[in-house]
This record gives structure tokens, sequence and C-alpha cells, in this order.
């Protein structure tokens, strides 16, 4: 039997505040407790739309535009966006980013570029129904690891997986499920799903997202820097 996900998510998060994802500038050990859903609240940003209009997206909304345009985005941002580690850029294990502050930098984690990716696809005029970004791990041949990555709902109903760490992206969307299946060489494990209204928990997740992100941490310091991973 296929494996198949609700990647809508399943039951709502209530606590949505993150408290160690941001700190004071010049003061890293002074935190700045940020709801998550700060992080996709940039639809409307100039500095958005301006790179919006760099990608050079589908003028129509005809049949297949939709597609299109998460594939134009998608891959604007894996070849745009540098992928290293925070502790390479900030000494901290965990800081996210902004979209707009990836978009100047050029350059951050699976968080920061995930983040962007799914600002850039709700800035474009896609529903944030069809779009989340995935809290979860990657079963990888180095190890597993904490990781973040994006579904959108394509034109016909299914589930795609947007990785935003790749170098290169495949030619067309992939559908998300046949990244969760135990015999895959990436199996991503999705825990948690969000866009800029709710958060969901997911599957068997049964812990705080908060609880869930220190864990994640500890798996992240294992974590290479080597550059950006491929399926």
């Amino acid at each position: 039997m296929a494996v198949v996900l609700n990647w809508y998510g399943d039951a709502i998060v209530r606590d949505t505040v993150m408290w160690d994802k941001r700190a004071v500038l010049g003061n890293s050990g002074l935190y700045i407790p940020t709801d998550i859903r700060a992080w996709l609240s940039s639809t409307n940003s100039e500095v958005i739309l301006k790179a919006l209009q760099d990608i050079g997206l589908p003028s129509v909304r005809e049949a297949g535009t939709f597609d299109l345009r998460a594939w134009k985005i998608w891959n604007y941002v894996a070849t745009s966006i540098q992928y290293v580690t925070d502790k390479s850029t900030f000494g901290l294990d965990d800081f996210w980013l902004f979209p707009e502050e990836t978009l100047v930098l050029r350059k951050g984690d699976c968080e920061d570029s995930s983040f962007l990716l799914a600002t850039l696809l709700l800035a474009s005029g896609i529903s944030e129904h069809c779009v989340r970004v995935v809290l979860g791990s990657v079963s990888t041949p180095d190890g597993s690891f904490g990781h973040a990555w994006v579904v959108y709902q394509n034109e016909s109903g299914r589930w795609c997986l947007l990785e935003s760490t790749l170098d290169s992206i495949p030619e067309k969307l992939t559908p998300a499920d046949t990244f969760i299946v135990p015999a895959s060489e990436y199996r991503y494990q999705p825990q948690f799903c969000l866009n800029s209204a709710h958060v969901w928990s997911m599957g068997a997740a049964n812990m705080q997202i908060d609880d869930y992100l220190k864990t994640r941490g500890r798996m992240r310091r294992k974590e290479k820097a080597s550059g950006k991973r491929a399926y």
C-alpha cells in the first residue's frame, strides 16, 4: 500500500512562539520571542515583490501557469541562495533569517531558504491553502538531520516537495509522497507544517513545536556544512 500523508496538517498547534530563533543585534545571548508565522508574513513586501519581477513569472492565469510559477520560483531560490549553516555565519546553532534578509545575504540554511521560497510562492498569487513549510527530519546516506522544506499542492491536487537546498532542481515538480517511503534514499519525515495562519502537527507528532525544535537543534549540530543536498 502506498504511503500517503496529510500534507495539510493534522491538528492545529496552539503555542506558536519561538523563544530562541532571533537574538538582539550585538547580544547573541538575548533572544526575541517571535511567532513562527511571522516568517511567512511579508508577502506584501516591496523587496519580495521586486524579486518576483526579477524571476519573470507568467502574467496569465491559464491552466498550468501556477505550476510553472511554482517551478520557476523554486528554481530561483535553489540557484540563488547558497547553503550555509548558522554556525558558520552567526556562530549560533539555530538562527532564523526573515525572507528579505536571506535575499540580501544570498545565503542561509534550510529554514531560511524554505521561508523565502514559501513567501515568494504566496506573494506570487498562489493560495496559502496550497503552500506549507514543513519541519521534520531527513534521512540521507550521510545520516539523519533536522530539516525544513516546502510542499506545494499542484493544479492536479497533488502535493509536491520543493527542496530549497538543491544545487539544481528537477525539470518537473516531484510528488511529496515519493520521499516518505522507508526505502527512499532521501527519506523525509515531517513533524509540523505551517502557513501564515496556522501551525499543524503531522502524523504521530506528540510534542510541542518548541520542544521538538530543541531536540532538532541537537540533531543539527551533527549536520555537515559541506554544501547543498541533492535527491
